[in-house]
């Protein structure tokens, strides 16, 4: 089935458009890789359900249970928005560290739209609040971005949210990256797909994510293919797929590190 021809817009930053997903909300294409940061199906909805609903960080934020997520690959931030929005609206506790290469120019994530979002009521209207909580974000998360310079030397880079709700933006090459003794609930893989970025697809990074994550703590992606499964298999996770958002994608995967 070929793609739908969904219109796009220049942004700030040569090569990087904004496209309106099919929910309302914004995600960039990236001209020279000739993909999506989102799914064209819809960037808020493929948030909500692969990773906050699936990873089960929803769950735990809702009954305001402390939660630590690792992202790979953060992108234009819209998970993290929407995970820093539920926290604030139930009052949780959140850590949030994010894995990135190259930061977005503020300008972009100034541009990012959430209350504009569809939300089909098999997601959840439970949400509604969430975006306009996001939405409200969105300029602070910008302003933090402006505050630091347009080239974003390696490092880490922390922005605190909301009293016990943290960012904290690793700014390198993911494949490098090694814990130093802190673990997560919820591990949200979502860097470029593996033909795009397959650096990041591999055992030695799946190993480095599992043991990121606390004993019975999940890895969640868009990424179903036989291979990242087997992968994730060999470093001990158990793997399995699940259904995908309403008119995305079919299946998306989510994988558990086992308590015994």
């Amino acid at each position: 089935m070929s793609k739908p021809n969904r219109s796009t817009i220049p942004t700030c930053s040569k090569g990087l458009h904004w496209q309106v997903t099919d929910d309302g909300s914004r995600t960039l294409w990236d001209e020279q890789l000739n993909e999506t940061y989102h799914s064209g199906s819809g960037a808020v909805v493929e948030s909500l359900v692969v990773y906050l609903k699936n990873s089960g960080v929803y769950d735990r934020l809702s009954c305001g249970n402390a939660t630590a997520v690792l992202e790979y690959g953060f992108g234009t931030g819209t998970a993290f928005l929407l995970t820093a929005a539920t926290a604030i609206v139930h009052r949780a506790p959140l850590r949030y560290r994010a894995l990135e290469l190259s930061l977005l120019p503020a300008a972009i994530f100034a541009e990012l739209q959430f209350t504009a979002s569809s939300l089909d009521a098999n997601v959840g209207t439970e949400f509604d609040g969430v975006l306009e909580v996001a939405q409200r974000l969105v300029n602070e998360l910008a302003a933090w971005r402006a505050a630091l310079p347009s080239e974003v030397a390696a490092g880490v880079y922390y922005y605190p949210v909301a009293e016990q709700i943290a960012l904290e933006v690793v700014v390198g090459d993911a494949v490098d990256y090694r814990l130093s003794g802190e673990t997560f609930d919820a591990v949200y893989f979502d860097p470029f797909s593996p033909s795009t970025c397959p650096a990041l697809w591999t055992r030695t990074v799946f190993q480095s994510a599992f043991d990121a994550l606390k004993v019975g703590g999940t890895l969640t992606s868009y990424c179903v293919k036989s291979a990242v499964r087997h992968e994730l298999t060999q470093v001990g996770l158990q793997v399995e797929r699940l259904k995908g958002p309403i008119s995305g994608k079919r299946e998306v995967l989510r994988a558990t590190k086992p308590t015994i």
